[in-house]
């Protein structure tokens, strides 16, 4: 815990006070006002259509505010520990760059599974034809994302799938070739790989393949399989290719507030990192914290 002479040393008198304000003021207040609320008849609702009735009472999954339910004839399930609220589905997000006001659709007539911990932002639709959307523990999808599971999409844990991403396991038409006299087959199961990160606006299409903690540039459009990639790559661009290895996204909210120390007291471009710090100590993460 620092001490209030060593924050004053790093913060003015006026930027402690609108930091205050922001967390416990006025400015909480605020957020709380304008936020979506938990929905107890479509908790519920979703609750008890869609799970096992062991898991069901336990209420795995809030939902906030008010998304449409298209269709909820599918199945869902908690595999290992089911706690209430483990799931938080159309939550919106202070900081998203993305517009909160849109509600979330879902349209499940497949399975779902959750394997943790798991937020699903605003105005995202999700749909499941037949076939496993398969999410790892502390997933995060934020806002306006489309999600098309037909034939099989699997997010490894601590998966985070940006604003505007699409994930697409199928091209959802067939094409015949006539010069071939042949039709291909139009879907390939997507496979995510824990920690893999796809920055705003990105596409995967169907059969990708991507190792542990990728990292896809903004804006790629991903559409053949990566999985020879040493893990923590950089992949990027239209379509994408390999950029560079070694890079990790920072989760671990102790070594960003320490950076966020660093760069508020310093005109450095660069934070030195020390030996010390591992990969794996990037990683750590609490997705309610």
């Amino acid at each position: 815990m620092r001490s209030f002479k060593e924050i004053l040393k790093i913060y003015t008198v006026g930027e402690l006070v609108k930091k205050i304000d922001f967390k416990y003021g006025i400015g909480r207040l605020e957020r709380l006002l304008t936020s979506n609320w938990v929905n107890p008849w479509k908790t519920v609702w979703l609750n008890f259509r869609s799970f096992p009735l062991r898991q069901a009472w336990r209420l795995p999954v809030w939902v906030y505010g008010r998304p449409r339910f298209y269709c909820l004839s599918g199945s869902m399930r908690v595999e290992g520990k089911v706690l209430s609220g483990m799931i938080r589905f159309n939550k919106d997000m202070y900081a998203s760059p993305s517009l909160n006001s849109a509600q979330s659709v879902i349209c499940n007539y497949g399975q779902i599974i959750f394997r943790g911990k798991g937020l699903i932002g605003t105005g995202t639709k999700i749909v499941v034809c037949d076939s496993t959307l398969d999410c790892g523990a502390n997933f995060k999808i934020t806002d306006f994302c489309n999600i098309g599971c037909l034939v099989g999409i699997t997010l490894g844990e601590q998966c985070r799938i940006a604003h505007r991403c699409q994930i697409f396991d199928s091209n959802y038409h067939y094409v015949a070739n006539f010069n071939t006299r042949s039709v291909k087959r139009c879907g390939k199961p997507v496979r995510l790989g824990k920690g893999c990160w796809l920055c705003n606006s990105s596409t995967v299409s169907s059969g990708v393949t991507l190792p542990d903690y990728t990292t896809v540039a903004s804006h790629s459009l991903v559409n053949r399989d990566f999985s020879d990639l040493q893990p923590s790559s950089l992949i990027g661009g239209a379509p994408a290719k390999f950029i560079a290895n070694g890079f990790r996204k920072i989760e671990n909210t102790k070594l960003v507030g320490d950076i966020d120390q660093f760069f508020a007291q310093s005109t450095s471009d660069d934070y030195p990192m020390a030996d010390s710090v591992t990969m794996e100590q990037c990683s750590w993460v609490d997705i309610f914290r």
